[in-house]
């Protein structure tokens, strides 16, 4: 028996699906035992040629049966309630450790290996918490009770089943605690090919135009061999562990009937066929742990990528309510802000101070490496200062409540409207049409419709129509201030200028902030703000050119 403390702990944090699906587990394991008592009876019956008993004890077979069935319903549907309340909140426990800022500039971390811990591994936790913890449960309560009854009717074939059980139970337990250190490796090895896999799906294009084919081919085999060794391994530490349990089980009861045919002498037949019959059940819940072992081999693997992916993690306390008089309001303000990456030798910002405000469109500049993309990254709680403060309003920036267009738009699978109404507060089809209008994408949506389909990454279109539509997202939205780095680096001149416009109409009411190279697009009312040396000082538009 494995028990892992966390799937145990996530199961009956929602009590009512985990105890009724023991519950009715428990009642079925309980109805074999007494089906097994009834046959009995009813062969007692056949060997004494008492036909009442053969009725009765057939009767009570078919009962059991019924009630057995029912039981089974039950669980079964406690069951898939359970599996789906525990696997959503490990689902959503770990998406939460997940989108954390720190992780956009991990770079240990792989989509692949976080995809596959949050589909696979958290599916394979599902077989744990509904088929395996329950005959665990039943193996602790329902055994120990067989096996009392056995020891009752004849005490040398109880103390033999006990012999077996204990044997069937400790062996595994033994075996596969000197084999622990394979099964982690597997689910490694499972984590590292899907996350290669993941970035060959994305980059195949550009690996087929560097024709780098064969080495990508290499070492995907590579990893795929890997795998199968893994794999392999942990089959053969499976099928020992079977055979393990398989000895113990068949040595045990037949020891245990031996026993008991031997010492049956005159007594009557009803306490032989009893414990012929209850012997059998009695290792009935082991032979089911080790089938549903191997069922939750998944999950169980799976652990060390849980709790790597925050999967067991506590929940976060809810944010506290806002202060009186705190507001989200138009205002963006860097106040004595410095910022040094881990390992750095020296600040990327040395003190920056600012508070912007609508009016007019913010420009920020400044060489490749200054830290225009830090600035904006602290700005949306990405990034946490070394020292100082930055105020969205007069609270700190938190998910949401900024609109952002990035240097590298990201859309998703799914249509233009989902797309274009992301972040948004349920805007209206003229709302969308709108905003695509003014960053210059009416021809897209005009093209494929509010209903058409977009791919993933946005890579059925160009670079230019991505970044047109995700600056007409972030017009649709309401957020007080509007981030875009780089809005207009994939478009041309006439299409550069019609979505800086936009940006400056939307200006009037709210922050704006474009990180931009193209200073001769601007126009003289914009602010310009170079960074150099990690400090901002504004420039007029003569000046920054």
């Amino acid at each position: 028996m494995v028990v892992a403390a966390e799937l145990w702990r996530a199961a009956f944090t929602h009590p009512r699906h985990a105890f009724v699906t023991v519950g009715t587990h428990l009642a079925v394991a309980s109805t074999h035992a007494l089906g097994a008592l009834a046959l009995a009876v009813a062969l007692s019956g056949i060997a004494t040629r008492h036909s009442a008993t053969i009725a009765a004890g057939l009767a009570a077979v078919l009962g059991l049966a019924l009630v057995r069935a029912a039981f089974g319903e039950v669980e079964a549907n406690a069951a898939g309630r359970l599996g789906a309340t525990v696997a959503g909140t490990l689902r959503d426990r770990a998406l939460a450790a997940t989108a954390v800022p720190t992780r956009l500039h991990d770079v240990s971390a792989r989509d692949g290996r976080t995809l596959t811990t949050l589909v696979d591994g958290v599916d394979g936790v599902d077989a744990y918490v509904t088929r395996y913890l329950p005959v665990a449960v039943t193996v602790v309560v329902v055994t120990p009770a067989v096996l009392v009854a056995v020891a009752v009717l004849s005490p040398l074939a109880g103390a033999a089943a006990f012999v077996g059980v204990a044997l069937a139970l400790a062996g595994p337990m033994a075996w596969r605690r000197a084999m622990r250190s394979r099964e982690p490796r597997h689910w490694d090895s499972y984590e590292r090919l899907a996350a290669d896999l993941l970035d060959a799906l994305r980059s195949m294009a550009t690996v087929r135009a560097l024709g780098a084919t064969r080495d990508l081919r290499d070492s995907l085999g590579a990893r795929s061999d890997a795998l199968h060794r893994a794999t392999v391994g942990a089959m053969r530490i499976s099928l020992v562990d079977t055979a393990i349990v398989d000895l113990a089980v068949q040595g045990g009861y037949v020891v245990a009937v031996a026993l008991a045919a031997t010492g049956a002498g005159d007594s009557h037949p009803l306490a032989l066929y009893a414990v012929l019959l209850l012997a059998s059940e009695a290792f009935r819940p082991v032979r089911d742990l080790a089938r549903e072992w191997h069922a939750g081999f998944l999950g169980m693997s799976a652990l060390p990528g849980l709790r790597a992916a925050g999967a067991f993690d506590p929940v976060a306390e809810p944010a506290a309510p806002q202060q009186p008089g705190a507001t989200r309001g138009a205002r963006l303000a860097f106040s004595g802000v410095r910022f040094r990456y881990p390992d750095a030798a020296e600040d990327v910002l040395g003190g920056v101070d600012l508070d912007l405000r609508p009016g007019a469109l913010h420009a920020l500049t400044g060489e490749s490496g200054a830290g225009k993309s830090t600035l904006l990254d602290l700005a949306l709680g990405h990034l946490t200062p070394t020292s100082g403060t930055v105020l969205v309003g007069d609270t700190a920036p938190e998910a949401g409540c900024l609109a952002v267009v990035s240097q590298h738009p990201v859309l998703f699978h799914g249509t233009v409207r989902a797309n274009l109404a992301a972040g948004a507060h349920a805007p209206s089809d003229t709302d969308l049409r709108r905003a695509a209008a003014a960053a210059g994408a009416r021809d897209v949506v005009a093209a494929l419709g509010l209903d058409g389909m977009i791919a993933e990454a946005g890579s059925s279109l160009s670079g230019g129509q991505r970044q047109r539509l995700a600056v007409a997202r972030a017009l649709a939205s309401d957020r007080p201030a509007l981030l875009a780095d780089e809005p207009t680096s994939a478009l041309d001149d006439g299409n550069a200028r019609r979505v800086l416009a936009a940006l400056r109409d939307a200006a009037r009411d709210r922050v704006v902030v474009v990180v931009t190279h193209r200073i001769d697009l601007l126009e003289p009312e914009d602010e310009v703000l170079r960074l150099t040396g990690g400090c901002v000082v504004t420039e007029c538009r003569e000046a920054a050119r």
